[in-house]
C-alpha cells in the first residue's frame, strides 16, 4: 500500500468515527429532548418520545407520539452541508428541510436542554 492509499483508508476512518460520535450525540439529544418534555409536561410521559433519521446531507430530529400518528420536526443536524459545520444544529423550515439562514448551536460544543426552556420545542430563535 502507498502512502496516497494509507491517506485515504485514515481519512475514512475518520469520516466513520465522526459519523459514529455523531450518531451518539444525536441519541443523546433525543433522550435529553425526551426527559424534559417528560419533567416540563407530566402529562407526555407516556406519549411523546424523540427519535432521529439520518438523511444524506443531515439528520432529522423527530417528536413522535406514542401511536405514531403526530409527528414534527424539532430540528435538524448538519452531515455533510459544506456551508455550515458538522454537528451545526439547525431550525426546521419545514418537515424536509432545514432553515439555512444561521446554526443555532453545535452538537460537539454541547446543547444543553433544560425543561424551563423553549428548546424542548425546537433549536433557538435567532436573536
Amino acid at each position: 500500500m502507498g502512502k496516497g492509499e494509507n491517506m485515504k483508508l485514515s481519512e475514512l476512518v475518520n469520516e466513520v468515527n465522526t459519523e459514529q460520535e455523531l450518531s451518539q450525540l444525536c441519541d443523546e439529544l433525543c433522550k435529553k429532548l425526551t426527559h424534559a418534555m417528560h419533567t416540563r409536561w407530566k402529562h407526555s410521559r407516556d406519549k411523546t418520545h424523540f427519535t432521529y433519521k439520518v438523511g444524506q446531507k443531515y439528520i432529522k430530529i423527530i417528536s413522535n407520539d406514542r401511536d405514531g400518528l403526530n409527528t414534527s420536526v424539532w430540528g435538524f443536524i448538519n452531515k455533510s452541508n459544506s456551508n455550515f459545520k458538522e454537528g451545526d444544529i439547525l431550525k426546521a423550515a419545514g418537515w424536509r428541510a432545514p432553515a439555512l439562514n444561521k446554526a443555532r448551536g453545535n452538537l460537539f460544543d454541547g446543547y444543553d436542554i433544560n425543561p424551563n426552556s423553549m428548546r424542548i420545542y425546537g433549536p433557538d430563535y435567532l436573536r
